[in-house]
Formats: structure tokens, sequence, C-alpha cells
């Protein structure tokens, strides 16, 4: 196995799978198109942009996208969302079907971020109790046959047996005769046990879930692979200028932007310079943005009561945010872009011509720094899921790169 192949359905679900590889040991390179050889060694992460289609739609994105990689020896992993978001069962469907695999094996807890999975039910910060169930969300949206198992099972020392008869008993007459299993976790010891018993019980089935085991998946493919040494240093000093995008409607992030405008990092306490970017605001508004403070920070309204963050006009939204973003950019170069939510990140990265970001180290659970050349000068690009975080993780992310220094 030379290739950790990571297939998300956004740009930051890339980008957090991406940073936990890279903490396991394994180089990792996250794409905003369809990787083109040569290529380097170790994890690729890349996305079929389609969280915000409808369900048939994305289905046909992840073919596509899948089937557009170059023919590379390796393993296939899918990203689903860690709190469920997106067209979990179509997607896992087309990626099944396209690897013609047995069976999928899904867990999207992430224990790193408080997402955890027992009893099949969805437990995660800022996500109302008891509301999602995984095996009733994938008999929704699969045509597979579906069937769960227990944390008890996960933990009872007969995984790899109990997914190796599950699968056998699959009906073959039903959907092509695949299954979808929904596996509960809690820590990372059950994320390990997991990819343990999927890959000693059912080698042959496909992974899907979050970042949290994709990181499990990264420490034993790093102990059974030999790649390239990493770099024993971090990247050089970023110098002191930041553009911090934030597309993100979650009050996760507008609880984290309260708290950066409150003076919570060094940086900030040197000034930010702060635009509301509503959908008239025009690009050049850009130029009330003052180039004397350190940090430009650029965000979207507070979301109204019942507004819909995910969908068609919220992409819009996003995609008006980037172009704003840009012509930010345009007036003065940054040494640091901290982008918030996939689609904001997207749309900016790829005006800036960016095709490949080296992901140098995870700075926060799922929160990769990263570089890339752009107009011939190396820039850093911090890429944060609007739902990742506590109230300080802006701050924490700023500091962790910029420092204090002037």
């Amino acid at each position: 196995m030379r290739y950790l192949k990571i297939l998300a359905d956004d740009l930051t679900g890339a980008a957090d799978s991406a940073a936990r590889c890279r903490r396991f040991g394994l180089p990792v390179t996250i794409f905003l198109d369809i990787p083109e050889l040569p290529l380097p060694p170790g994890a690729l992460a890349f996305t079929s942009d389609s969280r915000h289609l409808a369900a048939e739609a994305a289905a046909k994105e992840t073919r596509n996208a899948a089937a557009s990689l170059p023919d590379l020896d390796g393993l296939w992993y899918k990203k689903i969302d860690s709190t469920l978001r997106g067209n979990v069962g179509s997607e896992v469907d087309a990626l099944l079907d396209l690897v013609d695999a047995p069976a999928a094996v899904v867990c999207p807890a992430f224990p790193a971020q408080g997402r955890v999975l027992s009893g099949g039910i969805l437990t995660a910060p800022n996500l109302e109790p008891e509301t999602v169930h995984l095996p009733s969300l994938l008999r929704e949206q699969s045509r597979h046959a579906v069937a769960a198992l227990s944390l008890e099972q996960v933990r009872g020392g007969e995984l790899a047996t109990n997914l190796k008869e599950t699968v056998a008993g699959r009906d073959s007459g039903s959907a092509e005769g695949r299954i979808v299993i929904a596996v509960d976790a809690m820590t990372d010891d059950d994320l390990d046990r997991v990819v343990r018993a999927q890959q000693e019980g059912v080698p042959e089935a496909l992974l899907c879930g979050s970042a949290g085991l994709v990181g499990a998946l990264a420490r034993r493919v790093g102990v059974e692979e030999v790649f390239p040494s990493l770099p024993a240093e971090r990247l050089g000093t970023a110098g002191r200028s930041v553009l911090a995008v934030v597309g993100s409607g979650s009050d996760v992030a507008h609880r984290q932007i309260a708290y950066l405008l409150r003076s919570g990092c060094d940086a900030a306490r040197r000034g930010v310079s702060q635009m509301i970017v509503a959908p008239e605001t025009k690009a050049s508004a850009t130029a009330a943005l003052d180039p004397e403070q350190p940090i430009w920070l650029l965000q979207q309204p507070r979301p109204q009561p019942g507004t819909v963050l995910e969908g068609s006009e919220a992409r819009r939204r996003a995609e008006h945010l980037g172009r704003v973003s840009s012509a930010a950019l345009a007036r003065r170069p940054v040494d640091l872009l901290l982008l918030v939510g996939g689609d904001t990140a997207m749309p900016i990265l790829k005006s800036l011509g960016v095709a490949r970001l080296s992901v140098e180290e995870e700075l926060l659970p799922g929160m990769p720094l990263c570089s890339a050349v752009i107009d011939g000068r190396q820039m850093l690009v911090v890429l944060k899921p609007g739902h990742f975080g506590e109230e300080e993780t802006l701050v924490e992310l700023v500091d962790r790169v910029v420092g204090g220094g002037q």
C-alpha cells in the first residue's frame, strides 16, 4: 500500500482528515482538484465538493471524483461529516459501488472533538441530544442493507469475527449484495479496535468515517509502511500579517469571532480590522480595511434565527465572501490565511491558483497548518471546519502560527 486515498464532500473535511494523518506520521497533500501525476506518497486528501448538492447529484460527483483519480495502489477512505451533514448514504453507496467492495464500515466518531457514537446515536457539541441515529439515517439514505454493531461488541474482543459474520450473512439477493455497517465508538481506543477488526476480519470492506477514524487508520498504516522522513522542524516564521475569513454561520464560529475581537490573542491586541460582508457588499469595500492592523477579519453577518446554513443559498453567500476576500488579498498580500468553512476556503484558494496544499502539522485536532506557493512566494494556510473547536479556538490558531512578536 503506497497511498491512502481520502475522498471528502468538502474542502475542510479533506483538511481535517489530512491533519489527523499528518499528526500520526503520514506525509499528506490536500488537492483542490482531482490529483494529477506525479503524486507524492502517503495520504492524498481531495474533495468531490458535493455537500451542498442533492443526494443524486452528490453521488454522481462522488463517483466522478473517485473515478478521475489516477490508478494508484492504495486504500480508499470515504470521509463523512462527524455530525452527519451532507449526503452520507448516497455518497457511501457511490464509492462502495465504484470500488466494488462487499461492505462499508461506517463510524463518524471523532472523540478529540467531542463527537461520539453509542447505541447508534450521535452525540456532539452543539447538536441536540438523541436527534441523529446513524443506522436509521443510513437506512433512509442508502439503497444497501444496513446493520449495526454496538459499543459492547466493539469492546468485547470479537469485533473482527462480528464484522466477518455480518458481511457473510448479508442478503446477496438485494442491492448487489452489499451491506453498510454502523459501528459505535466513544474513544480513540475504540476507533483503533474498529480499524484493526476491519483489516483483520473484512479487509476488502470500505472504511467510512470522520477524521477520528482515519486518524486510527493512519496510526496503523504509519507503522506498517515506510515513507520518506518528515521535516523535523515546523515551518519558519510566518510574519505578522493575517487574513481571517469566516464563512460559517454556525454559533460556534461566531462565538470564536467574538472571543478574538475581545483581544484574546497577542496579534489581536495589536489590532484587528473587521468587515461584515453582506450579500450586497462590493469587493471595492475592502479599501476600508486598515493596512496598519496585523489581522484583517472578513465574516458573514450572524444568521437570523431559522436561517438554513447549508444548501445553494449558503453556497452563493460563501462564494461572494470568497470574491471579496480575494479583493482584500489583492490589496495586501499576507503571511497567513485562516479560512473557516469549506465553502469559503475553496473559492478563495482557487482564485489564488492553488491546486494543492502540503500539510505541515496539525495545530489542533482536525485543523492543519498547510503551505502553498502563491505568486512565487510561500504562504501559510490554516483550514478550520466551522463547527470545530471551543470559544478560544481562533485565538489559539493565530497565536500558534503568528505568535506575539512585533
